[in-house]
């Protein structure tokens, strides 16, 4: 393989890796939007689910997950937010 063949070559590599960057940043921009509303808008649906590929998990499943886990972090924010305010209050020894 000559030079100029194996210059050819990587710059074909260099500009497939760049088409590839530029797909992958135009997802992340509206990948954040679209978990925040899938978590939000959890459902259950008696409807065909979405099958996960080998050792993942459906679409809908991590919706669910995420929306079990933000109500057990607002309880133990509740909770840790009641004690505080009865921290606050000292009852006087009248």
């Amino acid at each position: 393989m000559s030079t100029k063949q194996l210059l050819a070559e990587i710059e074909r590599g260099i500009n497939a890796l760049q088409k590839a960057r530029a797909l992958c940043l135009k997802g992340e921009a509206v990948a954040p939007k679209a978990k925040a509303t899938a978590a939000k808008t959890a459902k259950v649906t008696s409807g065909p689910v979405k099958k996960a590929a080998k050792g993942g998990v459906s679409d809908e499943s991590r919706a669910k997950m995420a929306a079990a886990q933000q109500k057990r972090w607002a309880k133990v924010k509740r909770e840790k937010n009641k004690a505080a305010k009865a921290a606050l209050v000292v009852p006087t020894a009248g």
